[in-house]
């Protein structure tokens, strides 16, 4: 993986308010460059608190390993009538047009929103340490993403708060909003016997999609088996780096950024080495979107050259205003599998 790709964070460690204007505009120009121009970038020395984040994975392994039985009682409701709880392997589809996408292996947890009040119901009830692990990992994502969508803002051009005011809810979980905690687990295929894998194995632990919120941090475990497109049409093997943080960004920054920085279209294969495969893969995640009564449209003017071209993989090019959370609930809704 070329070092093009690899955004040091040191200069932006520490608390928000304590960074200097300067250090934040030069990673600004950094990682905007590498956003607009690649689609990607690995965030490294970010000051996280790993042990926190490392947490999380356990309390969600355990949870994992939880007979289905366990499982089933904090899963989504039918048709995404809440978007909160468990998905087994088959219930989500990202990308319903993607092939092979009837077989994608994922099974997950999603939080979403102001936990403080409507998120209780969606924790199992065998693992009391669960909401706090995912407390932790969110206040933690918070620190990173709210000096990225700084970062952004400055390289567009606008002001620095301008994308951060409008997720109020990151600095106070009672504001609604489609924001997503999800964690991840992909079953070694050794223990899914009744799976068929097709000639396109590749794509068949999740298939070619976008996120749909505004900025997405990854944080993968060392199996692999991420691929990423880039700007000029490239797919990458995003091979982990240990202790760092995958940022891509998603259909909201995209509008936002009037197409400048695109949705990153990615996917989850199969890995090539047979020994990887015989090892689960997990990740997880935390994807900001705005508040829930936010209006997402352009933040500033459409380049002509983008006009008339498809802006997203989901279909023909949109800039329309849109309530945020009936555009997030509109993806889900489509996601969803029963």
């Amino acid at each position: 993986m070329g070092k093009s790709y690899v955004i040091d964070c040191s200069s932006i460690r520490g608390p928000v308010e304590k960074v200097q204007k300067q250090d934040l505009a030069n990673f600004s120009k950094q990682l905007g460059d590498t956003l607009s121009g690649v689609g990607f970038a690995y965030l490294t020395n970010h000051g996280l608190d790993l042990k926190k984040i490392d947490k999380f994975y356990d309390v969600s392994k355990e949870f994992f390993d939880l007979p289905k039985e366990s499982k089933i009682k904090i899963r989504k409701p039918p048709g995404a009538s809440s978007l909160h709880g468990y998905a087994a392997p088959g219930d989500e589809t990202l990308n319903e047009q993607a092939p092979d996408a009837a077989n994608e292996l994922r099974e997950f947890i999603d939080i979403l929103g102001h936990i403080d009040t409507n998120d209780v119901p969606y924790f199992p009830p065998e693992l009391p340490s669960f909401k706090d692990a995912v407390d932790e990992f969110r206040l933690e994502s918070v620190k990173l993403a709210d000096k990225v969508m700084r970062s952004i803002a400055l390289y567009l051009g606008l002001p620095e708060d301008e994308i951060v005011k409008r997720h109020t809810h990151m600095k106070d979980t009672s504001v609604e909003t489609p924001t997503v905690v999800r964690t991840l687990m992909y079953s070694p295929i050794a223990k899914l016997p009744d799976v068929k894998i097709s000639d396109r194995v590749g794509e068949i632990r999740c298939g070619i999609h976008c996120d749909w919120l505004t900025i997405t941090l990854l944080y993968q475990d060392l199996v692999g088996g991420l691929d990423v497109q880039t700007v000029s049409g490239e797919w990458i093997a995003a091979t982990p780096i240990e202790n760092s943080i995958l940022l891509i960004c998603g259909d909201i920054m995209e509008i936002y950024s009037g197409g400048r920085i695109r949705a990153t279209p990615h996917r989850v294969r199969i890995p090539d080495d047979t020994q990887l495969t015989k090892k689960p893969r997990q990740s997880l995640l935390y994807a900001p979107g705005p508040d829930s009564n936010q209006t997402v449209e352009p933040l500033l003017p459409i380049p002509e050259i983008y006009i008339g071209k498809p802006r997203s993989i989901y279909g023909p090019q949109s800039y329309d205003k849109m309530n945020a959370y009936e555009w997030v609930h509109r993806r889900f809704s489509t996601a969803a599998t029963y």
